[in-house]
């Protein structure tokens, strides 16, 4: 323990940096293994969901202006996903039916559940690691 370094991010910078790059939480506070094992995994786990189901197993739901329960009630499943960072964004921005050009098919039954599923696990285990990371960062020097 004598070669322990203290790290003085904050802890709110600790979770931001979590939620933009899975994992890069712990980075900052200097748990480079766990960092790597944890970004990793959720990054990967996503990736399979979408493997499984099909880009468009990320469904936003339609309209952000509305009443923030019913958004939540109309596509549930996408607080799961979007905790698993900016990928969400991106991965809903490519695999959107709003333009026409897009061709992308959209998975049906098992598979499509599945993809869902692994989505909204990975932002799950995501913010497992931000609400730990964050925790870290504030009680660094405590014996915890």
């Amino acid at each position: 323990m004598a070669n322990r370094v203290e790290h003085s991010v904050p802890a709110p910078i600790v979770a931001v940096a979590g939620w933009l790059l899975p994992g890069s939480g712990y980075f900052l506070i200097g748990q480079r293994a766990r960092a790597l094992a944890v970004g990793i995994t959720i990054i990967v786990l996503f990736i399979l969901g979408l493997l499984i189901g099909g880009v468009r197993v990320v469904d936003p739901p339609k309209s952000y202006a509305d009443n923030p329960i019913n958004v939540v009630f109309q596509k549930p499943w996408f607080v799961g996903q979007i905790l698993t960072g900016p990928i969400t964004l991106i991965t809903a921005a490519i695999g959107g039916d709003d333009e026409p050009a897009n061709n992308f098919p959209v998975s049906h039954a098992r598979p499509n559940e599945i993809g869902t599923l692994y989505t909204a696990v990975a932002g799950m285990l995501n913010l497992l690691a931000l609400i730990d990371s964050a925790y870290r960062a504030a009680h660094r020097g405590e014996n915890t």
